[in-house]
């Protein structure tokens, strides 16, 4: 059955005159070429398309030609029109890449201030905590922590409180406190500000 479909459309193509199915065959690819090269002058977006599916017509139009020379020539003659089709086609291929202008390049992105490196601020300078001062506020915070453990406190406050001692009993050791070091202290005089409210001390 599809021998006798194939044999159909030889026998079709046979019945037209050689130089007519010529004159269909490059008629039509070259409208084709023309229509396309109006649009890369007419439309951008044409201009900037990729050129590949013309190259695709014209391999396919290549076979096209080559089974229309064998419906009157002989296979070196047919092979040899389908080879000087091919490369005029390639030609075209290349006057189209030639008019074709390329995609748009994309603007470069702004920089972002999330993309930029931040820099951390820069700690300001502060002086070191005079010894006398930051030894009376010491005398002080352990004073206070010692009469907190004499108190019924909770296990938590308890723990809390102990480890506050201990923090305490550090800083005394070293003098003169540095800013983290001050820093620390504060940290924990407001948590015995905090035991001192709710102990009523």
């Amino acid at each position: 059955m599809f021998t006798d479909y194939i044999n159909k459309i030889y026998s079709s193509l046979a019945s037209v005159k050689f130089d007519t199915l010529a004159w269909i065959v490059f008629g039509s690819f070259a409208a084709l070429f023309l229509i396309t090269l109006v649009l890369c002058f007419v439309s951008l977006k044409i201009k900037q398309a990729s050129k590949r599916p013309f190259l695709c017509l014209v391999n396919a139009y290549s076979a096209v030609v080559l089974a229309a020379f064998l419906t009157a020539n002989e296979l070196p003659q047919s092979v040899l029109a389908a080879a000087i089709f091919w490369v005029a086609g390639y030609l075209c291929y290349g006057a189209l890449c030639f008019f074709s202008a390329p995609p748009a390049a994309k603007s470069a992105a702004t920089v972002t201030l999330s993309s930029m490196p931040v820099q951390p601020p820069a700690l300001s300078a502060r002086p070191d905590m005079p010894a006398a001062k930051s030894s009376v506020r010491l005398e002080h915070a352990i004073s206070v922590t010692d009469k907190l453990l004499l108190k019924n406190l909770g296990k938590g406050d308890r723990q809390e409180l102990e480890k506050l001692k201990g923090t305490l009993s550090v800083l005394q050791t070293k003098g003169t406190l540095s800013p983290l070091e001050s820093d620390i202290l504060n940290d924990n005089f407001n948590a015995l500000l905090k035991l001192m409210a709710k102990y009523n001390i």
